[in-house]
């Protein structure tokens, strides 16, 4: 939603600092949706100044478009870290892991404990721990990074039916839209912990979807059979953080961080993971500064300097993944407080997606707005098990993109659907959902089609020349 630019705050007497500027991108600059996000961004990180997150410093309005003004790093994501080491096959040492697991729970640890002026906790969650958000700088220093989901006491930036953040390091109960505290933060941390023991992915599929199924379903792997020195206390304490009952969890990061460091061996210093980021990243961090310093500089530039590495999440190709068997049955979302045991029956998760959540969506028609209605085309059935006629892939392809919210709406929301259901968008010539609606009508009313309505209305269909109207057959 968001893109970044480098700027530079010039005073007196030669002064210069740096800063990073982001904003939303143009052609959602108007949205209200992702208007309110930055703006919730901005008032959760205004009030933390740690050493361990990421500093925003201003919001302002420029041009009628929103920006906050972020603090310059200079380092790499620990995805990059992990991609490296994936790509040849190295193994991260056990005290950097422990360092970074250290100042990444100093921080958050610090948020979740931030309060108001009255003295009252805010109730900050970030909601999206993941490797691509988690900044090492030349320096040694580990920061948290992008709020932008992050949820407060009193936040009303989060509709109903939405998930937001990375699904394969999502809490169980923050896939089923239940409401969340710190604790889907302890998740999403021992997420990263096994990520970097392991140097797999823990829960990340090809879909949504299947990313969905592993995280409530998976039994966790033996982690031993890819780090064969890893210490045998460690395992319950990975078991412990990744529990999908919460109240098995640790009940903070700063618990978590304790008791890893007990058994895993002594965390590294700042000095020693700066040696590590400057040792196996000097050719990249070289030509990134100087990028940076010829754009500073204003001097002529040919390559505009970027981020090492891509803040967004990568496909599972990027470094391996756990591969588990699951049961191929309707997936039940746990409820607050309860515990979700896995059922093993042998069919591989990577054919799972056959069942989709036990609701279908088939694309019925795509239609110029006030032409002739056309006889439905044939249909056939897609991967996911979502019915999709011919014509109209790119539009089916959309729907499929929203698998695991689909399948988090029929876990959540336990009604039926009447027989020929139907729901109509009006999509504008960019590829967003004007207006949707439902028959029968009675659809409109319920819990589970305002779920539905609230994904249908927030998926990006391609783009054409006119608003079109799109018909959707949905069924339970």
């Amino acid at each position: 939603m968001g893109e970044i630019f480098l700027a530079r705050l010039e005073g007196a007497a030669g002064f210069e600092k740096l800063f990073v500027i982001k904003r939303i991108i143009p052609h959602l600059a108007n949205d209200n949706r992702f208007r309110a996000m930055l703006i919730s961004e901005a008032r959760v990180a205004a009030n933390m100044s740690h050493a361990n997150i990421c500093q925003v410093y201003d919001l302002a309005e420029s041009d009628r478009q929103l920006h906050i003004v972020m603090e310059y790093l200079e380092g790499v994501t620990l995805l990059a870290v992990l991609r490296k080491y994936s790509h040849q096959q190295r193994q991260l040492p056990f005290g950097f892991v422990a360092g970074v697991v250290h100042q990444v729970a100093e921080g958050l640890h610090y948020a979740h404990e931030l309060r108001d002026r009255a003295g009252e906790l805010l109730g900050i969650v970030h909601r999206d721990i993941s490797p691509s958000n988690l900044f090492l700088t030349e320096s040694g220093v580990a920061k948290v990074t992008d709020f932008g989901v992050a949820k407060a006491k009193g936040s009303t930036s989060t509709q109903s039916g939405a998930v937001k953040g990375k699904f394969a390091y999502m809490a169980p109960e923050q896939l089923a839209g239940h409401e969340v505290d710190r604790r889907a933060d302890v998740f999403a941390l021992g997420v990263v912990i096994v990520e970097m023991i392991t140097n797999r992915r823990l829960f990340q599929r090809k879909t949504d979807y299947l990313t969905f199924r592993a995280v409530m379903e998976q039994p966790l792997p033996d982690f031993q059979h890819h780090r064969a020195d890893l210490p045998e206390a460690v395992i319950p304490i990975l078991h412990r953080a990744l529990a999908r009952d919460r109240d098995e969890r640790y009940a903070t990061v700063r618990e978590l961080d304790a008791a890893l460091s007990d058994v895993i061996g002594r965390p590294w210093s700042q000095a020693e993971i700066s040696e590590l980021i400057r040792s196996d990243f000097g050719e990249e961090l070289r030509r990134h500064h100087s990028e940076v310093s010829g754009v500073v500089n204003r001097s002529a530039l040919r390559t505009m300097p970027v981020i090492l590495e891509s803040p967004s999440d990568p496909d599972a190709e990027n470094y391996l993944a756990f591969e588990a068997s699951v049961d191929a049955g309707p997936t039940q979302a746990p409820g607050p407080g309860t515990s979700s045991a896995p059922r093993l029956r042998g069919t591989s998760l990577a054919v799972a997606g056959a069942v989709i959540a036990a609701v279908l969506v088939a694309v019925l028609a795509v239609r110029a707005v006030r032409a002739p209605s056309r006889q439905p085309p044939p249909s056939e059935p897609s991967r996911a098990g979502v019915t999709v006629a011919r014509p109209s892939e790119p539009y089916g392809a959309a729907i499929h993109a929203r698998d695991a919210e689909l399948a988090r709406c029929v876990a959540q929301h336990a009604e039926r659907l009447p027989g020929g259901t139907q729901a109509v968008l009006r999509i504008g010539a960019d590829g967003r959902a004007r207006q949707v609606s439902f028959t029968p009508p009675d659809v409109d009313r319920s819990a589970l089609g305002s779920c539905l309505r609230d994904i249908f209305a927030t998926t990006v269909f391609p783009a054409a020349a006119a608003e079109r109207e799109v018909v959707l057959g949905v069924r339970r």
